[in-house]
């Protein structure tokens, strides 16, 4: 392998600026960054967010496709 061609990893926060949770990691580019939401405050990770096809699939293929 080649010596000396990849790039320093410096430590970097990256601050979420819907909650403010920080999180610490490596990055190439940046010291610190700003994230839109993180999976603390997405509407998907947190449970918020409903689901437009919740209804009962099962029971729906069923009607659709039961015998006559």
């Amino acid at each position: 392998m080649q010596q000396q061609i990849h790039p320093d990893r410096t430590p970097t926060v990256f601050t979420c600026a819907n909650c403010g949770t920080q999180i610490e990691t490596a990055s190439t580019t940046q010291n610190h960054a700003k994230l839109d939401v993180c999976s603390n405050c997405h509407p998907a990770y947190t449970g918020v967010a409903l689901k437009e096809a919740s209804g009962d699939r099962i029971a729906a293929f069923n009607d659709r496709y039961k015998p006559k």
